[in-house]
């Protein structure tokens, strides 16, 4: 599936929305693509990944570049809206924290994944 991208606007900085995979045989597109960016300093770009359907290794790895790339340009990035392919590798990998962004998980689910946002801990 090609991969799909569309930015929009906004009062804080521009939304950036990926459709498709976000796997090894789209990484370099995408890498072009985010290296031709040209925003002004401080803008916060907000990546909705909320229809990104399949997500292996590389595309991960695409996203901690994004991470330090957009810290190099003096951009802020937040990831929204994440997918469940998207949480489920977050979940595997640990990232979930590294990234930093508020996290959604739907409570159909929620038994997929190990990690607990907004949960309370139960003392035993």
């Amino acid at each position: 599936m090609e991969p799909i991208q569309h930015i929009r606007e906004t009062n804080s900085g521009y939304e950036i929305s990926w459709k498709g995979y976000l796997t090894i045989s789209y990484v370099n597109e995408w890498m072009d693509w985010i290296k031709l960016w040209k925003f002004k300093s401080g803008a916060i770009l907000k990546l909705n990944l909320n229809q990104v359907e399949r997500i292996d290794t590389a595309g991960v790895q695409l996203l901690l570049f994004m991470k330090n790339y957009t810290l190099e340009q003096n951009y802020i990035l937040k990831l929204d809206s994440h997918s469940l392919p998207v949480l489920k590798i977050f979940d595997v990998l640990g990232l979930v924290s590294y990234f930093g962004d508020r996290v959604k998980v739907k409570k159909e689910h929620s038994s997929e994944l190990e990690f607990r946002y907004g949960t309370k801990k139960q003392s035993v």
